[in-house]
C-alpha cells in the first residue's frame, strides 16, 4: 500500500470535518528538527533515514500526529507496517480521544490483512470513547470499501443505537446502500449526506452514477424531494450529466432559488456541462447565473457554449450584451472574437465589418489582422470572394483554409488540395472537399468550382443540378459528385431528381465506391413513399451485390422493417 504525504492530509482534513478532536493535539505538537528532518528524508526516497527521523520526532513527543503519519508512509513503502502498531498502541494510550490516531491504527491493519485486529480495535475504540460516532464510521468505511456490507451494516446499527439517531451515518448508510445496490434508499441518505456536508457531492455523484436505468426515476425523485434544496439538486445535475440526460439536469436544477449558492451551484453545472460538449445546456446555466448575478464573463462564456452548440444567432446576441457591459478595450479582447465569429457563421460579414469598424481604436494591428481573417471566412461563407480577398489580404493572407475556399470556388483544383490539405485539424465540411480532391487528378474545374459557390449562396437546387453537371468532365471522381448531387436534392426535399440521381450510378457506375450507398438511398426514399416492394428489391440487391460492404448491416435492418410493413396474403 504506497501512502504519500497528500493523501494523509487528506485523510486529516476528513476527521476535522467529521468533528474529530485533532486540532487541540495538533496545537500542542512541537515540529521538532528530528521530524523536518524525517520529511527532507522522505522526499527524496531514503525511506530507512526518514523512519529513523520520524522514530526519534515521536521519542521526543510521543503523540505527536504528523510524525505518526510519516512514520506510517514510509513503513508502508518500506514494508514494515506491523512495526507502527507499537507505536500507535503507546500513543492512544496517551490520547485516547484522537481520532486520527486511532484512524492510523486501523488503517494499518487493513493493510495487513488483519481483519481480527481491526474488529479489536474497533470494539477498544468504542469502549474508550462511549457514544462518539467516530469508530463506527471509520470501522464502516472500511468495511464498505473492502465489500463486507453486511457486517457494515451491523457495525452502522450499532453506531445509531450508541451515538445518539442515524443523522450522523447519513454519508456511510448511502454508501452502503450503493454498495448493495438499494439505490432509492442510498438517494435519500446522499441527499441528508450532502444537505450536511455539501462537499460529499462528488462523491454521491460517484456512488450513484450505476444506478440501473429502471430505478434512476426513484432515484430522481428522492433527490428532488420536498423542501428542495441546493446540494442534493446540484447532485441530481451532474448524475443527469453523467447518464446522458444534460437537458434533464438543467431541468432540476433551474427550479432553485437564485441565491449565492444556487449561483456556485448553475456556474459549476455548465462547467461540467461544457466537459460533457453540452453545449447548449451550459449556455442556459451561464444565462441563468448572469441574470442571478449580471455578470459579462458568464455571457462571454455563454455566447461561446451557443456558438460551439451550433446556435450562433443566439451567440450573437449574447456577445453583443456582454459588449454593453464591458468597456471597449476588455470587450474587444473577450466578446468581439466570438461575436464576429458568429456573424461569420451566420453569413453576415458586413455587420461584422461594421463591428470590427467601432473596436478599430482599441485593436492592436495583430487583432486587426486576426479579426479581418474571422471576417474572410464570413465572405467566403457566402460566396463573395472580392470581399473575401480584400479581409485575406487586411489579415496578411495568413489564412490557409479560407485561401483555399477561394481557390475551389475559382475552379483552382490544385490549389485547393494544397492549402485545404495543409490544415492540422480540418473541420467536417473541409473533409468531405479533401475526399472529392483527392478522388481526381484534375488540376482545373471551373464547373466544380461554380458548384460549390452556388451551394456556398445558399441556392440549394441549382448547386445539386451544377455538381451532376460537373462529373461528365471529371470521371475519376465523377460517382461522388453525382452522390453529391443526389444527397442535395434529397436534402431540398427533391425526391424524383435524388432517385434519378441514385439510379445513374447503380445502372451506369456499378463498381464505384458510391454503388451501395445509392442502393440504399434509393431505398430509403422509396420506403418514406410507401413504395415498399420496390424498396425491398433494392436493398435485396444491395445484400446480393455488395456483400462486403459496410452499409450490409443498415440495409438487413431497413429490409427486415420494410418487410414487416408488408400486409400478409395468407
Amino acid at each position: 500500500m504506497r501512502i504519500n504525504r497528500k493523501a494523509v492530509a487528506l485523510v486529516v482534513v476528513a476527521a476535522l470535518g467529521m468533528g474529530a478532536p485533532v486540532a487541540s493535539a495538533q496545537s500542542g505538537d512541537t515540529v521538532s528538527a528530528a521530524y523536518l528532518r524525517g520529511q527532507d528524508l522522505e522526499t527524496r526516497d531514503q525511506y530507512d533515514s526518514a523512519a529513523a527521523a520520524y522514530r526519534q520526532a515521536l521519542a521526543q513527543t510521543p503523540t505527536s500526529l504528523t510524525a505518526m503519519l510519516g512514520l506510517e508512509r514510509v513503513y508502508a513503502q518500506l514494508g514494515r507496517s506491523d512495526s507502527l502498531l507499537p507505536l500507535l498502541d503507546s500513543a492512544i494510550a496517551r490520547q485516547p480521544r484522537l481520532t486520527a490516531l486511532r484512524a492510523a491504527q486501523m488503517r494499518t491493519l487493513r493493510s495487513l490483512g488483519d481483519r481480527a485486529g481491526m474488529q479489536r480495535a474497533y470494539e477498544r475504540w468504542r469502549h474508550d470513547v462511549p457514544h462518539d460516532s467516530a469508530p463506527y464510521q471509520e470501522y464502516a468505511r472500511m468495511l464498505i470499501e473492502d465489500g463486507y456490507t453486511a457486517q457494515a451494516d451491523t457495525v452502522l446499527q450499532e453506531g445509531e443505537s450508541d451515538a445518539g439517531g442515524g443523522r450522523g451515518f447519513a454519508y456511510e448508510v448511502a454508501q452502503l446502500d450503493a454498495a448493495m445496490g438499494k439505490w432509492e434508499p442510498s438517494a435519500r441518505a446522499w441527499r441528508q449526506a450532502v444537505a450536511d456536508n455539501s462537499y460529499l457531492a462528488d462523491a454521491a455523484v460517484f456512488a450513484l452514477f450505476p444506478t440501473p436505468m429502471a430505478t434512476r426515476d426513484a432515484v430522481r425523485r428522492a433527490l428532488a424531494a420536498p423542501p428542495v434544496s441546493t446540494p442534493p439538486l446540484k447532485v441530481l445535475g451532474a448524475l443527469e450529466l453523467a447518464w446522458g440526460a444534460p437537458r434533464e439536469g438543467w431541468t432540476a436544477l433551474h427550479v432553485l432559488r437564485p441565491d449565492s449558492a444556487t449561483l456556485v451551484a448553475w456556474v459549476d453545472f455548465a462547467r461540467r456541462a461544457e466537459q460533457a460538449n453540452a453545449w447548449l445546456v451550459a449556455r442556459d446555466a451561464l444565462v441563468a447565473a448572469d441574470q442571478a448575478d449580471p455578470t459579462p464573463g458568464y455571457l462571454v462564456r455563454a455566447a461561446n457554449d451557443a456558438l460551439a452548440g451550433g446556435d450562433a444567432a443566439g451567440a450573437a446576441s449574447l456577445a453583443a450584451r456582454a459588449e454593453t457591459d464591458l468597456d471597449s478595450a476588455a470587450a474587444a479582447t473577450t466578446a468581439l472574437p466570438v461575436h464576429l465569429r458568429a456573424l461569420s457563421t451566420l453569413g453576415r460579414p458586413a455587420d461584422g465589418a461594421k463591428l470590427l469598424a467601432a473596436y478599430a481604436g482599441v485593436l492592436s494591428s495583430d487583432e486587426q489582422a486576426q479579426y479581418a481573417r474571422l471576417l474572410a471566412w464570413g465572405w467566403v461563407r457566402v460566396g463573395d470572394l472580392d470581399h473575401a480577398r480584400q479581409a485575406l489580404a487586411a489579415s496578411g493572407g495568413g489564412d490557409d483554409a479560407a485561401s483555399g475556399w477561394i481557390a475551389l470556388y475559382q475552379g483552382d483544383l490544385a490549389g485547393a488540395r494544397s492549402q485545404l490539405h495543409a490544415q492540422g485539424d480540418p473541420a467536417g465540411d473541409v473533409l468531405a472537399v479533401i475526399a472529392l480532391l483527392d478522388r481526381t487528378r484534375a488540376t482545373k474545374s471551373a464547373p466544380l468550382g461554380n458548384a460549390y459557390l452556388t451551394l456556398a449562396r445558399g441556392d440549394t437546387a441549382a448547386a445539386a443540378a451544377d455538381f451532376a453537371a460537373a462529373a461528365p468532365a471529371l470521371s475519376d471522381a465523377g460517382s461522388l459528385l453525382i452522390a453529391t448531387s443526389a444527397r442535395l436534392y434529397t436534402a431540398h426535399g427533391d425526391a424524383p431528381q435524388a432517385i434519378a440521381a441514385w439510379k445513374t450510378i447503380v445502372d451506369s457506375l456499378p463498381q464505384s465506391p458510391e454503388a451501395p450507398e445509392a442502393d440504399l438511398e434509393w431505398a430509403r426514399i422509396l420506403r418514406r413513399t410507401k413504395q415498399t416492394p420496390e424498396a425491398i428489391a433494392r436493398l435485396e440487391h444491395l445484400i446480393i451485390t455488395y456483400p462486403e460492404s459496410a452499409l450490409v448491416p443498415q440495409a438487413r435492418r431497413e429490409l427486415e422493417l420494410a418487410r414487416q410493413t408488408v400486409p400478409s396474403t395468407s
